[in-house]
């Protein structure tokens, strides 16, 4: 699976949350200049908020000023506000620096070196 970021946004959204979406917007220009993509999806109605998702059943129940909501691989991460950029950093392993904060996970398992090699047989010399 892609680890994905969607955030469904509107217009309502946007003027309700005008300084946090400024703050967003921001750090999407960041993240693109990075080669970092946010799949955005600004929606004018319910029926714009697609996908097997989190965020349709979400709008499907809540209504649609729940927006913005943003889904990491279908799940709900942030509703009825931006993603932080705390968020941000973390789920999409964004590198030091970019944003206003730096990384709080460690790396994926997958993210590190492969273990010793040295032939120590786990032991370390003294």
């Amino acid at each position: 699976m892609d680890n994905t970021l969607t955030v469904f946004d509107s217009e309502y959204a946007r003027s309700e949350h005008r300084s946090d979406y400024e703050r967003f917007k921001r750090s999407m220009d960041a993240l693109a200049k990075n080669g970092i993509g946010i799949k955005y999806v600004d929606c004018g109605s319910a029926a714009d908020v697609a996908g097997d998702g989190e965020a349709r059943e979400i709008v499907e129940s809540e209504g649609f000023g729940s927006l913005p909501i943003a889904e990491y691989n279908g799940v709900a991460i942030a509703m009825g506000e931006y993603v932080s950029d705390q968020d941000l950093a973390d789920f999409l392993n964004v590198p030091d620096g970019v944003l206003s904060v730096d990384r709080s996970k460690p790396p994926a398992l997958n993210e590190l070196g492969p273990s010793c090699s040295c032939g120590s047989g786990g032991t370390v010399p003294k």
